[in-house]
């Protein structure tokens, strides 16, 4: 219970205080002058200013900036020409790029092959070759046609037209 007291006695002091404020600033919001509308407030908050010059003098900037602000020019930004030491970024970036793009093709099983240790082997017609990487049942037969799509982690998932989702990995096929 006392510090029931304490507490209704607080708010009526936050309350009061901010009553006694918002007149002082309604006040000041019928002056038109920047500078003594500035003094208002000001005196409004209890405000001291700094002896510090250097506050001082960034306040004079800051006003004097504000009194008369500068013309904006946008530069363009400066594209430099390909570099022949950027030939290395550039293999790079069009390498990921082909990958995306062979990613999101469509791709048709030409064979599907096992392996005496069970695994299971996909071949494409574009020539690139994916192990079965799940556990799962399901299979994918010759001529399906197969979307590749990116999982958590870099997974790799095959995509058939009856929407049977199967796990892969692509192989390195030596050449």
């Amino acid at each position: 219970m006392e510090n029931y007291s304490k507490l209704v006695v607080l708010a009526g002091t936050i309350i009061f205080a901010s009553i006694a404020n918002g007149a002082d600033v309604s006040d000041c919001l019928n002056i038109n002058n920047n500078k003594d509308r500035l003094k208002c407030y000001d005196k409004a908050y209890n405000f001291v200013p700094s002896s510090n010059t250097k506050s001082l003098d960034l306040e004079i900037q800051t006003i004097r900036s504000v009194e008369r602000p500068s013309a904006i020019v946008e530069e363009k930004p400066k594209v430099a020409a390909a570099m022949p030491s950027d030939t290395k970024t550039l293999t790079a970036a069009q390498e990921a790029y082909d990958y995306v793009i062979a990613n999101s093709q469509t791709l048709k099983i030409t064979s599907v092959s096992q392996s005496r240790s069970r695994k299971t082997y996909y071949f494409t017609d574009s020539g690139r070759v994916f192990l079965k990487n799940t556990d799962l049942r399901a299979t994918f037969k010759e001529d399906d046609s197969v979307t590749l799509e990116l999982g958590f982690l870099g997974s790799l998932f095959m995509t058939n037209q009856d929407d049977v989702r199967i796990k892969v990995k692509e192989m390195k096929v030596k050449d």
